[in-house]
């Protein structure tokens, strides 16, 4: 069971970019010309396996740290 989480992000939303790597995602390839608006390439974004001990790891800092920023959620992700 290999379960990983994928997305395609403009390739100049460096904003974007980098909120999606600190919660773990890694360029993985390129979509040239992805969108249809200004043909702008795509950057592929992928996860390590999310219930792997890499990806479980990296939650778990995550969310201890929104814990001490933000304080408890009203709800828990299972």
């Amino acid at each position: 069971d290999v379960a990983v989480v994928t997305l395609e992000v403009r390739s100049s939303n460096a904003v974007a970019r980098n909120l999606y790597r600190k919660y773990g995602f890694e360029d993985r390839g390129l979509r040239k010309g992805y969108y249809a608006d200004d043909r702008e390439d795509a950057i592929i974004m992928t996860t390590p396996p999310i219930r792997g001990h890499e990806f479980q790891d990296l939650f778990q800092v995550l969310r201890r740290e929104h814990q001490e920023r933000w304080g408890p959620a009203d709800r828990e992700l299972v």
